[in-house]
């Protein structure tokens, strides 16, 4: 019911980059054919569950008014964005030199977009309530 301070989500992503510069995303090692398993990389992240605060400071500065009279919208980008920061607490990322790249938003903004989309989707599968949850 309450989000605790040691919830987790943990996600793997492996990844490779073509000659042209196009990163490609696989979500599981399951769908690399055995004969390329050398050419990708795997990237570990940890995700924390939002709390109804964070959720809700999230939406709020994502809202963007259209004039007087007009209503509000949401800001999908900057949501996305907001909501990265947010949940993103670390990652196994290192520099050349073999340092590790502290998590921050300066370097969540470094991250190619597939690599982020694949966060920000598999945080939404891991804290969304499937059919089968929903009915019990």
């Amino acid at each position: 019911m309450f989000i605790e301070s040691g919830g987790e989500i943990a996600v793997e992503i492996y990844y490779k980059q073509s000659a042209n510069g196009t990163v490609h995303i696989k979500a599981d090692s399951v769908e690399i054919p055995e004969k390329d398993k050398d050419v990708w990389k795997k990237a570990s992240f940890t995700l924390k569950p939002l709390t109804w605060k964070q959720h809700n400071d999230i939406q709020r500065a994502a809202t963007v008014n259209r004039g007087p009279g007009m209503g509000s919208d949401l800001d999908w980008v900057l949501y996305k964005e907001r909501k990265l920061v947010t949940v993103l607490k670390s990652w196994d990322a290192k520099d050349a030199s073999d340092k590790p790249i502290p998590v921050n938003q300066e370097n969540i903004f470094r991250l190619c977009p597939q690599i982020a989309e694949a966060l920000l989707n598999e945080f939404d599968k891991a804290t969304v309530l499937g059919e089968e949850e929903r009915g019990n």
